[in-house]
């Protein structure tokens, strides 16, 4: 059994008063790995499990490449990514959880968060690659008859209100979900390792999702993975008109700018993780997918938020 501290909110946020908690649960606190239990999912982390091997003369593969990665969906469709850091908590992008009055990205005008029956009947998908099977309305891959994915209930949304508060310009782009009931690690599902704070970025990092690849296509149910190069300067094309001398944010671009097919992040991939690996193969989450450039020209800027350090001492020691 997964040990825990139940923590109030109260005693919990006292250091961060900018965090917004939303209570789905009849009961007001969070639940927090403890300080033992943290060590361990530290040992576990970050690493693939994917698997190779024959079976009466067949390739078989098992496992996934990304098993953190999960989906959030309402009535079956992806709405945003996500990624799993302990058996109870997701990291994922505030700006899914609450309600615009403009459609501006940037100053943004936020008038609430989204509605509690909304927030309820939204579930997070995880385990698998293939979020639902054929559709006859919706876009197939040709890897997913059907789904492979199971779905956990949410418990509570913790986000930042500096998001809002800053009218979307100063970044604080991140939320933690916390599920109902522990998901049970194995070879489809595992954490993924938080940076250091002092964790270099690599030249090249990968991004995960459901999203689509360009404005035009509406996402399919199969997961991809690609790389993006860090722009360490920020530099946006003349087009976009969001900041980019923003503390938090990590920036990354497409590998070719000038291809209209080449892989980068578009609608749907908000809430997914830019990640690294090492040369031991360990994985490290270093933001959460926040906005990029209206229509996901080739050559956009993709900002991505480093997740609060205070805020994830609140679900992990």
């Amino acid at each position: 059994m997964t040990p825990l501290f139940i923590v109030s909110f109260v005693f919990l946020f006292r250091r961060s008063a900018a965090l917004s908690p939303v209570i789905l649960s009849d009961e007001s606190f969070i639940r927090r790995v403890n300080e033992s239990y943290s060590k361990y999912l530290h040992s576990i982390c970050g690493r693939e499990t994917v698997r190779v091997f024959t079976q009466n003369s067949s390739r078989v593969i098992s496992g996934r490449r990304t098993p953190w990665s999960v989906s959030l969906v309402l009535q079956g469709k992806h709405k945003l990514g996500g990624t799993l850091i302990s058996p109870f908590h997701i990291l994922t992008a505030a700006h899914g959880f609450v309600k615009f009055s403009t459609f501006d990205t940037a100053p943004c005008a936020v008038s609430g968060h989204k509605s509690i029956r909304e927030l309820r009947s939204r579930r997070v998908a995880f385990g698998g690659d293939c979020i639902r099977g054929h559709s006859d309305e919706l876009p197939n891959h040709v890897n997913c008859q059907k789904a492979d994915v199971r779905f956990a209930k949410i418990r509570n949304v913790i986000f930042d209100g500096d998001f809002a508060n800053g009218q979307c310009l100063r970044g604080h782009d991140w939320a933690i979900i916390e599920l109902e009931d522990p998901i049970e690690f194995s070879e489809l599902v595992a954490p993924i390792c938080l940076p250091y704070p002092d964790e270099s970025v690599q030249r090249y990092l990968t991004v995960s999702g459901w999203g689509r690849t360009n404005v035009f296509n509406d996402s399919d149910p199969f997961i991809r993975r690609w790389q993006m190069e860090h722009d360490p300067n920020c530099k946006a094309p003349w087009s976009d008109k969001m900041p980019t001398r923003v503390e938090d944010y990590l920036c990354t671009k497409s590998l070719d700018p000038k291809n209209y097919l080449s892989m980068r992040t578009c609608h749907g991939n908000s809430g997914g993780g830019i990640e690294q690996t090492d040369f031991n193969g360990i994985t490290t989450l270093l933001g959460i997918t926040s906005y990029g450039t209206k229509g996901c020209p080739p050559n956009e800027l993709a900002r991505s938020v480093l997740h609060d350090s205070v805020a994830l001492r609140s679900v992990r020691t």
